[in-house]
């Protein structure tokens, strides 16, 4: 599997890691919390949890894009991504561009859920900005490594959302775009190789 993200300075498994959680915490169902930092740090442990599952590749997959289909407005995420590119695309792609995001993000999530294992999460400080609020945090490993990670969330109603995940400097929606972006310049705006890049690189 290629990696699609490699920016310089980086690694690539902390940056798809990262990348696949801000994901799944914006898919799992909101919990009703006092904080955002009570909310992060909740959703963070169902997704140390679910990475340290044991369940087979096959039934961790299908379990994350039920998930996904179920909780997630993924069409929102997958347009985001093509970034100048979003009205160019052909309509009869579209439905096929929306199904193999959906397929690509689980599969990221299954090929680096040990990057996910942590054991805990601890909470570093919070900041308010607007209508986002910043949460910092460091994922705690079972063999005492930590990595920082931000999260960016937001009120819905009375819920909190994640819009986005912060690791070692990288907001990952936008990385994520900058990869899309950069398949298309290269390929002269044509949507067929970002389908074949979509269709290699889901485990």
């Amino acid at each position: 599997m290629n990696g699609p993200l490699e920016p310089v300075g980086i690694s690539r498994r902390a940056l798809l890691a990262g990348a696949t959680l801000a994901i799944v915490t914006a898919t799992l169902p909101a919990a009703r919390a006092a904080t955002p930092a009570d909310y992060v740090r909740n959703l963070a442990k169902q997704v140390m949890n679910l990475a340290r599952s044991g369940q087979s590749n096959t039934a961790l997959k299908r379990r994350f894009l039920t998930l996904l289909t179920r909780s997630a407005n993924m069409n929102a995420i997958a347009r985001f991504a093509l970034g100048k590119y979003l009205r160019k695309m052909p309509k009869s792609m579209q439905a096929e561009y929306y199904r193999l995001v959906l397929d690509y993000i689980a599969g990221l999530f299954v090929y680096y859920r040990k990057d996910l294992a942590g054991k805990d999460v601890r909470i570093r400080k919070t900041i308010r900005r607007g209508k986002w609020i910043t949460v910092s945090t460091e994922l705690i490993y079972p063999d005492g490594r930590t990595s920082p990670v931000k999260w960016r969330v937001y009120a819905g109603g009375s819920r909190y959302r994640v819009g986005d995940v912060n690791i070692q400097g990288i907001w990952l929606s936008l990385r994520m775009r900058d990869k899309f972006v950069s398949i298309l310049n290269r390929n002269k705006g044509d949507f067929g190789a970002l389908l074949d890049y979509l269709r290699k690189n889901a485990v």
